[in-house]
């Protein structure tokens, strides 16, 4: 394959009156910068390094100063706005490359191998209720004993002594592996169904049950894989089923729960690579990470205990009440060239012969109030602000504050997420029930925060 320079990124100067105080930037100023490091520290400091040698060699001019010309050089007014600038500048020199370097794909492979979208969605269809592994690797028989303990001993779950996977599970599986490896990280993926036109712009997904072992996540085991649950990372608040609100306090009635989400920003297409990336990310979180690889399945309300009917996978605003969830993002890795052009613009071009799609965790900004777009960039509130990777939430706040999303759509995620504000719950399951109760207490204070036995109502 012949590969060619990526479409340049660049902004254009917006003050018509200002001038460079040294023109010398197009002949001698280049930069090659590798994959983690497109960034205002590694970009000015160069930048104002050659600033400083032009002004020694040339002495100094009346009002000639470095941040006239960073000024100049990426089309602002106020050299604050520098850092904000270039990080935009390597996103979207990101996201035009990608569209140089992918193609496009559908769900068809999955589909071929005879699994209903919206069947798998909703949580129901053989994908979700069967039991049985999707993959498994043959040193973790011999863990478990090897061969005293097991009659078969191999990589094929269809043979497997306990928990026989079914031929269309396992086809079904071996399709969501090649849509993995041939399709998701090599082209941007369509919609999968029309479910997914989410007015908050973030998709979750929660399931109740484990149905794979020897995978090292969840309770499910090779000798006990009846209703078992899935690694712990959130509590259900409470379900709206018609005019019944059902509070589920505690983990008495729902057990073990597993929430992981995905956001997405309002920006156009080929302005910032995660949303162009949506379904893929969508695909990798129901599909590969949590079904092929963990054995997640079903929909919290596929348990006989909980009641109403929503969603495995849906828009957050059509998912029930949860204190918190995991988060997945697509991002673009390249290296980079960064030069000044003819008209005294800095240029930023990601090289399509190192691009690559990456799927990880979310990398976000913890809830602060009073915070809003633009302040993470203000070097006087940063030090103000944490980061944090994995959780939903602070993916959001991180989008909102960088302008990508809008105060109306966090509102809309905080009534279904409603640890949204609060950092402290992440990792405690203690602060997640005390946090459901709080957030229960104030939506609801006619109402207790107890368990309705489902048996004394009409569900």
């Amino acid at each position: 394959m012949i590969f060619r320079t990526a479409t340049i990124i660049s902004f254009l100067a917006v003050a018509a009156t200002a001038e460079l105080c040294y023109d010398g930037y197009a002949e001698d100023f280049e930069l090659e910068l590798g994959p983690e490091e497109c960034n205002p520290k590694e970009i000015l400091k160069p930048l104002r390094a050659q600033f400083k040698k032009y002004r020694n060699q040339l002495g100094r001019i009346k009002g000639c100063t470095v941040n006239n010309d960073l000024e100049v050089l990426l089309g602002i007014d106020d050299v604050d706005d520098a850092a904000e600038t270039i990080l935009k500048m390597c996103s979207e020199a990101l996201a035009v490359t990608s569209h140089e370097v992918l193609g496009s794909s559908d769900w068809g492979i999955v589909e071929d191998a005879d699994v209903d979208l919206e069947e798998f969605f909703s949580g129901h269809g053989f994908l979700n209720e069967e039991t049985g592994n999707f993959q498994q690797d043959e040193a973790e028989f011999e863990k478990r004993g090897g061969y005293d303990k097991f009659i078969y001993i191999g990589d094929d779950p269809r043979y497997n002594d306990h928990y026989k996977t079914t031929e269309e599970s396992y086809l079904a599986g071996q399709a969501i592996k090649e849509l993995y490896e041939e399709e998701s990280l090599a082209t941007y993926m369509s919609e999968p169904t029309d479910s997914f036109h989410c007015e908050s712009n973030v998709a979750m997904c929660c399931w109740h049950r484990d149905r794979q072992y020897f995978d090292n996540n969840g309770n499910c085991n090779q000798n006990d894989c009846a209703n078992q649950d899935p690694g712990d990372n959130t509590d259900l608040c409470w379900v709206a089923d018609g005019n019944e609100i059902f509070p589920y306090p505690k983990d008495d009635t729902e057990k073990n729960l597993h929430c992981h989400g995905i956001a997405w920003s309002n920006l156009g297409e080929g302005k910032d690579i995660n949303t162009d990336a949506k379904y893929n990310s969508l695909f990798y979180v129901s599909m590969y990470d949590h079904l092929f690889k963990r054995g997640y399945a079903e929909s919290l309300t596929n348990d006989p205990n909980i009641a109403g009917d929503v969603p495995m996978c849906g828009c957050v605003e059509d998912m029930p009440a949860v204190a918190r969830a995991d988060c997945n993002e697509v991002v673009g890795k390249a290296s980079f060239t960064v030069t000044v052009d003819k008209n005294n613009t800095l240029v930023i071009e990601a090289d399509e012969e190192t691009f690559e799609l990456k799927n990880q965790a979310c990398k976000g900004i913890e809830y602060k109030a009073g915070f809003e777009p633009g302040d993470q960039y203000d070097m006087d509130s940063r030090g103000e602000l944490s980061g944090t990777q994995n959780d939903l939430s602070a993916f959001v706040f991180r989008s909102y504050l960088e302008g990508k999303m809008t105060l109306e759509q966090t509102e809309i995620y905080e009534q279904t997420v409603v640890g949204y504000k609060n950092p402290e719950i992440q990792n405690d399951d203690d602060a997640r029930e005390s946090e459901c109760r709080r957030q229960f207490n104030k939506r609801y204070p006619d109402l207790n925060y107890k368990v309705v036995p489902l048996d004394e109502v009409d569900v």
